[in-house]
């Protein structure tokens, strides 16, 4: 799943996709999180687990929120447009 993010991350030019390509690494990586807690001493990796998520629902939100004003300024939603780079 992880490396589907990843791929997703590295191929996409859209903000929105490569935000939720990225919500997509970090999901992987909270699901590996909680198997290992399973494992081990139960409060202690579920409450970890809980403050990742409120940490990047925060997250996603500014994100989102810059990306969309980002669009509503220029009218472009392409990072290469944006950053002002030629396709290479």
């Amino acid at each position: 799943m992880f490396g589907v993010g990843a791929f997703g991350l590295l191929s996409r030019r859209n903000m929105l996709r490569m935000l939720l390509s990225a919500e997509v690494m970090f999901n992987s990586a909270l699901l590996t999180l909680l198997a290992l807690a399973a494992t081990s001493e139960p409060l202690g990796g579920r409450v970890l687990a809980l403050v990742a998520v409120g940490t990047a629902t925060a997250e996603i939100g500014v994100m989102i929120s810059i990306a969309i004003l980002s669009s509503r300024r220029t009218g472009e939603t392409d990072v290469y447009k944006l950053s002002g780079e030629e396709e290479g």
